[in-house]
Formats: structure tokens, sequence, C-alpha cells
């Protein structure tokens, strides 16, 4: 009896851990798939899967790094094959809309058109570029724990994020904002 009534609370706290957790996830799996509908998908596969397995989770380990894993898996498993077309609104404005509030109309005009277009300019990027500036400039991971969520060694992350800004700065240039202007919170 002892045992069940362990196992029953840990699977609680399970429960409860991952329910604190579905806002991060649902950025992120619409950083993964950059389209809403594909995100809300993964997200359910997701928490379905991890709800079945959940005596896998081992204690003492990061459970959002477990999730992030497991969705990324899901999404290279499950979903590569659609090609989806939207931007990262939802994930960066939710992220950074508490420095519109503190600004002035025309400033809040132009920090919120500064922001659609470097969020478009993002879900332009290649899928790889994309999840590592998502996780380092947007959910503000260091490049080790960007590096173990994504199963590819820290100098790619930084190889990486540093095409991404690279691309988003070139991008931007055109119409002269400096893209770290809108990530900034």
């Amino acid at each position: 009896m002892h045992v069940k009534v362990s196992m029953d609370a840990q699977q609680h706290n399970f429960k409860q851990a991952l329910i604190a957790l579905l806002p991060k996830l649902r950025r992120y799996c619409f950083a993964l798939t950059n389209h809403r509908q594909d995100a809300e998908d993964l997200l359910q596969a997701a928490v379905e899967r991890a709800l079945v397995r959940w005596q896998q989770f081992e204690i003492g380990t990061e459970m959002d790094r477990w999730m992030y894993r497991l969705c990324r898996n899901l999404w290279i498993d499950t979903m590569r094959k659609n090609s989806p077309t939207d931007t990262l609104t939802e994930a960066l404005t939710e992220r950074f809309s508490d420095t519109l509030v503190t600004l002035s109309a025309e400033q809040q005009f132009e920090q919120a058109t500064t922001l659609r277009y470097v969020q478009d300019q993002m879900g332009r990027l290649s899928e790889g570029l994309r999840m590592v500036l998502y996780l380092v400039a947007v959910e503000g991971r260091s490049y080790q724990e960007t590096a173990t969520i994504l199963d590819i060694p820290a100098g790619t992350v930084m190889s990486r994020l540093s095409r991404a800004r690279q691309q988003l700065s070139n991008a931007c240039q055109d119409i002269s904002i400096d893209p770290s202007d809108a990530l900034q919170s």
C-alpha cells in the first residue's frame, strides 16, 4: 500500500509540473512547427505521450528539458513532412509584450512594427537556426542547455546562433531595423 501511495503522489506531482509547463511547451511547439495548428497537435501528442510514459521521467531531471526533447522527437518523427508557413508571432509577442506597455503610443507602434518584421524574418530561417535562436533569445537558455535540448554539440549551437543572428541582421538592414531592439525585454 505504501508503494501505491508513493506512486500516486509521484504521478500527481508529475501532472502538476506538466500543467505548469504547458505555456512554455506551447511556445516551444510553435517555434518548432512555425504553424499554430501543428503546434497544438504536437503539444497534444507530447502531453499524451508524457502522461503515458510518466514513469520514464527520472526525478532530478529538469522536466522542461525532458519535455522539449520529447516534443522535438515527436516533431521529427511525425510532423516534419508539413511545411509550415505562419510566423512566431504568438511566442515572441507574449515574451516581449511587457516592454510595449511602458512606451508612448508612437514608440509602441514602432516597437510592434519592428517586432512583427523580426518575427516574419525569424519564420523564414531554417528550422535548425530558428530553434537555436528561439531557445537562446526568447527562452533565455544557455548554449549548453540548448545543445542538450536539441541533442547537438554546444559549438553547433554557437555556430547556428551566429548564422541566425547574421541572417536576421542582414534582412533587417534593408529597412534600417536593429533586430536586437525588437528582442529586448
